[in-house]
């Protein structure tokens, strides 16, 4: 679709507007654009060829256990983060006291990071839903910020939908973190992916420093407290969630867990007393018996040649 320009010539079609309107509402609905439904049509067709992220290995390793893919699936969110600095002091909901000051989980952002990563990784569920897809291998989240978008951040998630040989689409197709070797050693070990859990966490807090109502001193090492409890608050919350969500899925465990942390600096109005959040996500795959007896798994043999 070309840009819209001033003025008649150039001006957009009847048919154009209608279909920029289709796409507003459908990505505003938590769907895909338009642009997107038409593509996964194309690649649907007989005869096209496949795209991927794959290594040859995980090509091969995919193969062997009768996945063939079908095509690079992406699903993205450009998001943006609201107003999330609670404020420190009695009105401000921070819980402070003389010495030390007490964290708090900062709902806002945690909304948001939660948020951004479900409707990246929903869209691209979509889109392999799409394709008649089973699943979705190698899944990875990639998060970009620009300085001219303040306050702004870019979720993607990517991966390559896979179908088994001579197998149909499925009414929901399972996501997984796994690379292609990894997830043929889950299968050939009798165990299946479920899904992707997700476990986000966001908590904030402030220390007093230059020694002042006897905070952190800058004349010896000395541990920050208050950020320190931040920091094992926020794991322990996105551990918690993500296990929550796996139990959801009805999983008996997560596996090849992806761990991604962040500490961000916010304005207290003073100089000796910092703030910080502590923004903590868990990101793993959802595995489940397979049923029936559980494949032996081959022992490695030694093999000397002769010649």
């Amino acid at each position: 679709m070309r840009f819209f320009r001033g003025g008649t010539q150039g001006a957009p079609t009847p048919e154009e507007l209608e279909r920029a309107e289709r796409s507003r509402q459908l990505v505003e609905a938590g769907g895909i654009p338009v642009e997107a439904e038409e593509r996964i049509r194309r690649q649907r067709e007989p005869g096209g060829a496949f795209t991927s992220d794959l290594s040859v290995d995980e090509l091969a390793a995919l193969r062997g256990i009768g996945y063939r893919p079908l095509a690079l699936v992406l699903g993205s969110s450009l998001y943006r983060i609201g107003w999330w600095q609670g404020g420190v002091g009695r009105f401000g909901g921070m819980g402070l006291g003389w010495v030390a000051p007490e964290p708090q989980e900062n709902p806002v952002l945690t909304q948001a990071i939660t948020e951004a990563r479900q409707r990246a990784l929903a869209r691209l569920m979509l889109e392999a839903k799409g394709l008649g897809a089973e699943g979705v291998v190698g899944v990875r989240l990639v998060v970009k910020s620009w300085e001219w978008a303040a306050g702004m951040a870019e979720f993607t998630v990517l991966g390559t939908a896979v179908r088994r040989d001579g197998g149909g689409p499925v009414e929901a197709p399972f996501a997984s973190t796994l690379s292609g070797q990894d997830l043929a050693k889950l299968v050939n070990t009798g165990y299946r992916p479920l899904g992707v859990a997700l476990g986000a966490s966001a908590w904030q807090a402030v220390a007093f420093f230059g020694g002042a109502f006897g905070g952190v001193s800058s004349w010896y090492n000395q541990e920050v407290a208050p950020f320190s409890r931040a920091l094992h608050l926020a794991q322990h919350y996105s551990r918690a969630r993500m296990a929550a969500e796996a139990a959801q899925l009805g999983g008996e465990g997560v596996v090849g867990i992806e761990l991604e942390s962040h500490v961000l600096e916010y304005q207290t109005g003073s100089e000796q007393m910092q703030g910080r959040i502590a923004e903590w996500v868990a990101l793993g795959t959802v595995v489940a018996p397979s049923g029936g007896a559980r494949p032996a798994v081959a022992r490695p043999r030694l093999v000397v040649p002769l010649a």
